[in-house]
């Protein structure tokens, strides 16, 4: 399944202020969250930006890049399982789902499980996700994609919202999403 920004919603977990140092480059997987963030903002793409009640403060410059991102906060693993979290994602009318943040093993996994029992197509972004350690991270990406659900990456993301180099935009979301480097 190919990602088509029509169809795809974005949800990010637990990018909070006492979680991120915590994980295994913390720094790295915020950055490339926030630039999800952007790039799903840039695209009308709606991004859920979910909060464990308990890790305290959300991160400020996510929040700067998300612009008209929903905020929830959460208790259980699985976001499927709360329906705080499960309608509104269904109200979005999207059936695919990108799914970022941490833990990987935790709530990504869970909720990845969870949300494809519901019909969603979902997806992980391998290098907007991590874990407190890198084994968990990695064991975690490794069963997902066993149980069928699509591990990708920021670039991938990007080329399959995108879709051709014809669009007007191309150029421009290029230089700015894919490091000053673009492909003609």
């Amino acid at each position: 399944m190919l990602i088509k920004a029509d169809n795809v919603c974005v949800v990010i977990f637990n990018m909070q202020l006492e979680m991120i140092p915590l994980l295994h480059e913390g720094t790295q997987v915020l950055n490339n969250c926030c630039w999800l963030a952007d790039v799903a903002q840039t695209l009308d793409v709606p991004t859920l930006i979910i909060e464990h009640s308990k890790l305290g403060a959300p991160s400020q410059a996510l929040k700067e890049v998300a612009g008209a991102a929903s905020y929830l906060e959460k208790t259980w693993f699985d976001c499927s399982s709360h329906d705080s979290i499960a309608h509104p994602l269904e109200a979005t009318g999207r059936r695919q789902v990108v799914l970022a943040g941490a833990e990987s093993h935790v709530c990504l996994l869970q909720s990845a499980l969870g949300l494809r029992e519901l019909g969603y197509e979902v997806s992980v972004m391998a290098d907007a996700c991590s874990a407190r350690n890198l084994f968990d991270h990695q064991h975690a990406l490794a069963n997902l994609a066993q149980a069928g659900i699509r591990v990708l990456t920021r670039e991938m993301f990007f080329f399959e919202c995108i879709r051709h180099s014809t669009r007007p935009d191309y150029i421009d979301l290029a230089m700015k999403y894919l490091d000053g480097r673009y492909i003609r």
